[in-house]
C-alpha cells in the first residue's frame, strides 16, 4: 500500500496489519442519530430503518484518520494493487463494474479520536464528526456488518480486526453540536444484557490507540473476492502516461464494461435539478423591505457629500468600495444587504434627506455634458415615451444638442443618458470604486423625466439596479418573478402591456423621493411615472451584467471538452450504428429501442461524468483567472487622486527637462495602486503575463485589453507585493525576503521597474 504522508509532509510507515484472529463483539448497539456518550447507563435499540444519505455526499472524496493521526485519503473503493496483465489503478479510483455487480461500501468523512492517558482527576475529551464502523452480527458469526452513517452493508467475514486482550477498553464518543450529518452512539458493556458502565474504565491506555480499522486491508480483501468473479477495469480520466498499449488490448472488455455503468451520476443530476425550485417564493408572496429613516435621526452636523473630493477613498481599495457601497444603501449595512436582499428582494430606503446624494448629478450637469461633449442618439442618448400603453423611441440622428433635448422634454419625453461614467468624473468615481466589491463592470444610466409623464413600459433588466433619486420624485411599481424560470434572467425582456400585468400584485408600489434609494434585483419587472407637478432625475447604478455561473460554464465547458477529447480516445469514437432506430422524442416503434440505454445513454452518462470530474479537479482555479482577465478587459480604469498620480508613472506637473528622475534604491517604497487593478496569469508552466485595466477606456470595451509579458523570475516579487497590499514595502525588504531568495537582485529590480512602467505600481522615495 506504500507509505503514508503525515501532516507535515514527512513519510511514516503504516502500522503492520495483524494476522486474522477471531473477533469478539464488545458493542451492544450502535444508534443511528442522537449520539450519546458511552457512559450513558441506558441505551435505545438500534433503528433498523437506514437514514437517507444524498448520493451527492456519497460521491465526494472521503477522508479518514488512522489511530496515529496520520491522514489517509480513501475513496469509495480504496487503492487497487498491481495485477499481472493489467495496469495499476490510480490511487483512489473505483470501477463501475464493481459498483454494479457487488454491494458498494461507502465511506463517509471520518475523524477518528486520538486520546491520551491522563491521571485519575483528568477528563477524557473526545470529538467526532462522522465515522464508519464494523459490527459483528450477533446471530451469525460468519458475517460482519459495515455501518457508514446509517447505511448498513453485510458481507462475509474475511478480515478480522481486533485485539487478543479480553480486557480491551472502548473509547466513548460524545456528540458534536455542530454536526450536520447523523450522530452516532457507542456503548461498551460486559454482556448484551448489561447497561451500566463504570466511568473509571474510561481511562484510555495508549495501547488502545493501536486498535484502528485498517480500511485498506478490508478493501483489498473485498477486492480479491470481487476479482475472483469479475475482472476489474479502470474507466477514469487518464493522463498521457496511462494511455498505452494495454488499453488497446482491452478494448473488447471496455465495450462489455459500458453495460455495467450505473446511473448514479444521472440520479444526482436529476436531484440537483429538482432542488432548484426549493425555497423559491412566487412574486405574490414576496415583500419588499422598506427602511424609513426619521429626519430627526440625522446628525445635525452631517456634511453634504462632495464627490469631487473622493469622499470614500482609503489606502485599501476594498475598504474604499465598502465605504461607497455602504453610503449608497445606508442605513442598511453591507453584510445584511448581501445576506438578505442581493438578487432576491427589493430594498427601499426612505431617508427624508433631500441632499443626501450631494453633487453626484443634476439636470444642470446633464446640460453641461450635452454642450461640451459629442453625445449621439442611440450610443449615448435615448429619447423615450410611454403614453396610452404604448412605448415609443424618438431618437434623432447624429449628435444630440441641448435645444433639441429641451423640445423633447417639453413634449413629455424621457431623456436617458446611457453611459454618464464616460463623461462625468463623479459618477465615474462611484462606479469605479464599486467594481472592487462586485468584481465585475459597474456602469450607470441617468433618466430625466418631465412632470406628468412616463418614459418606459413595464419591463425587466438583465442587471441589478440601484436607483438613486437626485431630483424630484417618482412613483414606482415593482413586480417579483412569478416562477423559477423568470428568476434572474440573463437578457432584458420585451415591453409588457398593462393587460399583461393585470392580476399581478406588485411587491412595492409607492413614491421614491429625492435622497431615497431603491434596489431592484435582476429580473424584477418595474415601471415608473412622475408627479403631475414635479420632474424626476435619478441615477441608476448597474452591476452583474452577464456575470453568472451560466456565463462561467459557457467559458470553461468548451475548454474542458477539448481537453477531454485530446486525452480520452473513447470520446472520439463514432456514434453507435443504428442510433436513429434506438429512440427519439416522438413515440414511434423504434426497432433497436432496447439498445438505447446500453449503447447510448450509459456511454453519454460516462462521458458527462468524466467531463464534470475534469472541470472540478483541474479547471476551476483557471476559470477564476479567466474571469479576472475578462474583468480587466471590461472594467473602468481607476480614477487616481492627485497624490496617486504624483507617485505613479502618470505624474503631476512633470518637468520633462528636470533631473528629478524616479530612483530605485534600497530605501524606495513601492505598492500596487489598487487591489484589483492587475492580475498575474500563467500562459504555460514557464510563461506568464499581466492583464490590467490602467489604460482602459471609460467607454465600455472602448480599447483593446492591456496585456504585458511578465518574466517568470518576477513571480515571487509580484506575490510579495500582492500579499503586502495595501502596505508599502522597501526594495530592501523585497530583495531580502525569503520568498524571493531564488532570484537575483537584477531580476527582482527588472520585475519592479516593469510594474511601474505599465502603471500599476506606486513608487515613493
Amino acid at each position: 500500500m506504500g507509505k503514508k504522508k503525515s501532516l507535515n509532509g514527512s513519510k511514516v510507515n503504516p502500522s503492520p496489519v495483524k494476522s486474522p484472529v477471531k473477533y469478539t463483539d464488545r458493542w451492544s448497539s450502535i444508534e443511528n442519530g442522537e449520539a450519546k456518550s458511552a457512559a450513558v447507563v441506558n441505551y435505545k435499540e438500534p433503528s433498523k430503518e437506514p437514514k437517507f444519505v444524498h448520493p451527492a455526499k456519497l460521491a465526494k472524496e472521503k477522508k479518514i484518520h488512522d489511530g496515529l493521526d496520520i491522514p489517509e485519503r480513501v475513496l469509495s473503493h480504496g487503492p487497487i494493487g498491481e495485477k499481472e496483465g493489467g495496469k495499476k489503478r490510480k490511487y483512489g479510483e473505483g470501477s463501475p463494474k464493481m459498483d454494479t455487480k457487488k454491494q458498494k461500501v461507502e465511506f463517509k468523512k471520518t475523524d477518528v479520536i486520538v486520546s491520551k492517558k491522563q491521571n485519575s482527576n483528568s477528563k477524557v475529551t473526545t470529538e467526532v464528526t462522522q465515522s464508519t464502523y464494523f459490527v459483528e452480527e450477533p446471530d451469525n458469526e460468519n458475517e460482519v456488518t459495515l455501518i457508514s452513517n446509517g447505511k448498513e452493508t453485510t458481507f462475509k467475514k474475511t478480515v478480522v480486526v481486533g485485539n487478543d486482550d479480553d480486557d480491551e477498553q472502548l473509547i466513548g464518543l460524545e456528540s458534536d453540536e455542530e454536526m450536520e450529518d447523523e450522530e452516532l452512539e457507542d456503548e461498551e458493556v460486559e454482556d448484551e444484557d448489561e447497561t451500566d458502565i463504570d466511568e473509571n474504565e474510561m481511562v484510555i491506555d495508549p495501547k488502545d490507540i493501536e486498535r484502528y480499522i485498517d480500511f485498506e486491508s478490508v478493501e483489498d480483501e473485498m477486492e480479491d473476492e470481487m476479482e475472483d468473479e469479475d475482472e476489474v477495469e479502470d474507466e477514469e480520466v487518464m493522463d498521457d502516461e496511462e494511455i498505452d498499449e494495454e488499453e488497446e488490448e482491452e478494448e473488447g472488455e471496455d465495450e462489455e464494461e459500458e453495460e455495467d455503468v450505473g446511473d448514479e451520476e444521472s440520479v444526482v443530476s436529476e436531484m440537483d435539478a429538482d432542488s432548484d425550485d426549493e425555497g423559491f417564493i412566487a412574486g405574490k408572496d414576496r415583500e419588499a423591505h422598506v427602511i424609513s429613516k426619521d429626519k430627526s435621526s440625522r446628525p445635525s452636523n452631517a456634511k453634504i457629500v462632495d464627490f469631487d473630493q473622493f469622499p470614500f477613498t482609503d489606502e485599501d481599495s476594498v475598504v474604499t468600495a465598502s465605504r461607497a457601497f455602504g453610503y449608497m444603501i445606508s442605513p442598511c449595512d453591507v453584510q445584511t444587504f448581501f445576506d438578505k436582499f442581493y438578487q432576491s428582494n427589493v430594498l427601499v430606503v426612505h431617508r427624508k434627506q433631500p441632499n443626501y446624494f450631494g453633487n453626484l448629478f443634476s439636470t444642470a450637469r446633464l446640460c453641461e455634458l450635452l454642450e461640451k461633449n459629442h453625445l449621439e442618439y442611440g450610443t449615448n442618448i435615448n429619447i423615450a415615451q410611454y403614453k396610452n400603453g404604448i412605448r415609443t423611441t424618438l431618437n434623432g440622428k447624429g449628435r444630440a444638442y441641448p435645444q433639441i433635448i429641451k423640445q423633447h422634454l417639453h413634449n413629455l419625453c424621457s431623456v436617458q443618458l446611457v453611459n454618464p461614467q464616460t463623461f462625468d468624473d463623479r459618477i465615474w468615481y462611484l462606479c469605479e470604486v464599486l467594481q472592487e466589491i462586485f468584481g465585475c463592470f459597474v456602469g450607470a444610466n441617468t433618466y430625466l423625466t418631465p412632470a406628468g409623464s412616463s418614459g418606459f413600459a413595464p419591463h425587466w433588466d438583465e442587471i441589478d439596479a440601484f436607483l438613486l433619486q437626485v431630483e424630484g420624485r417618482k412613483y414606482w411599481r415593482v413586480w417579483a418573478p412569478e416562477s423559477a424560470e423568470e428568476e434572474l434572467p440573463l437578457e432584458s425582456s420585451d415591453n409588457f402591456t398593462e393587460d399583461d400585468m393585470k392580476g399581478r400584485e406588485p411587491v412595492f408600489e409607492g413614491w421614491i423621493e429625492k435622497g431615497d434609494m431603491i434596489y431592484i434585483p435582476r429580473g424584477y419587472i418595474h415601471q415608473a411615472r412622475t408627479d403631475s407637478k414635479v420632474h424626476s432625475l435619478h441615477v441608476t447604478v448597474s452591476t452583474g451584467r452577464q456575470w453568472s455561473f451560466a456565463n462561467l460554464m459557457e467559458k470553461i465547458v468548451p475548454e474542458a471538452i477539448g481537453a477531454l477529447t485530446d486525452n480520452r480516445h473513447k470520446l472520439r469514437r463514432g456514434l453507435p450504428i443504428g442510433l436513429f432506430d434506438m429512440g427519439g422524442v416522438i413515440d414511434l416503434d423504434y426497432p433497436q429501442e432496447d439498445h438505447f440505454v446500453e449503447k447510448f445513454k450509459i456511454v453519454v452518462d460516462r462521458h458527462m461524468s468524466m467531463l464534470r470530474n475534469l472541470v472540478a479537479d483541474h479547471l476551476l482555479e483557471s476559470s477564476v483567472d479567466s474571469l479576472a482577465k475578462e474583468f480587466m478587459k471590461q472594467a473602468l480604469p481607476p480614477i487616481l487622486t492627485e497624490k496617486e498620480k504624483k507617485l505613479s508613472v502618470i505624474g503631476v506637473s512633470t518637468d520633462l527637462l528636470g533631473s528629478d528622475l524616479i530612483d530605485f534604491n534600497a530605501k524606495t517604497k513601492v505598492r500596487f495602486i489598487r487591489k484589483h487593478t492587475q492580475r498575474l496569469l500563467m500562459e504555460s508552466e514557464d510563461s506568464c503575463f499581466i492583464s490590467h485595466r490602467m489604460n482602459n477606456s471609460r467607454l465600455f470595451e472602448g480599447r483593446p485589453e492591456s496585456i504585458v509579458d511578465y518574466p517568470s523570475t518576477g513571480i515571487d516579487v509580484y506575490r510579495v507585493l500582492s500579499n503586502a497590499y495595501p502596505e508599502w514595502r522597501t526594495l530592501d525588504e523585497i530583495f531580502s525576503s525569503r520568498e524571493t531568495r531564488t532570484n537575483t537582485r537584477k531580476e527582482k529590480l527588472e520585475a519592479i521597474q516593469l510594474l511601474f512602467q505599465i502603471g500599476v505600481l506606486l513608487v515613493k522615495n
